[in-house]
């Protein structure tokens, strides 16, 4: 005789919130991960060998 101490949800809403939470902490952390490789790559590739006022060349 036990009874649910709060009622049942619809049966299209009860996993929305939780889906759409993961969604955007799957974009948030594409784009994190997209703006890391886009700076390695800069420093890499664009950065690299430049004259010191030494007359040496270095990163």
């Amino acid at each position: 005789m036990e009874t649910e101490a709060r009622p049942a949800a619809h049966p299209g809403q009860e996993r929305r919130l939780p889906g759409i939470l993961r969604f955007l902490f799957v974009m948030v952390f594409f784009a994190l991960v997209l703006l890391l490789a886009i700076s390695m790559v800069h420093h890499r590739f664009f950065q690299g060998q430049r004259e010191h006022p030494n007359g040496s060349l270095g990163q």
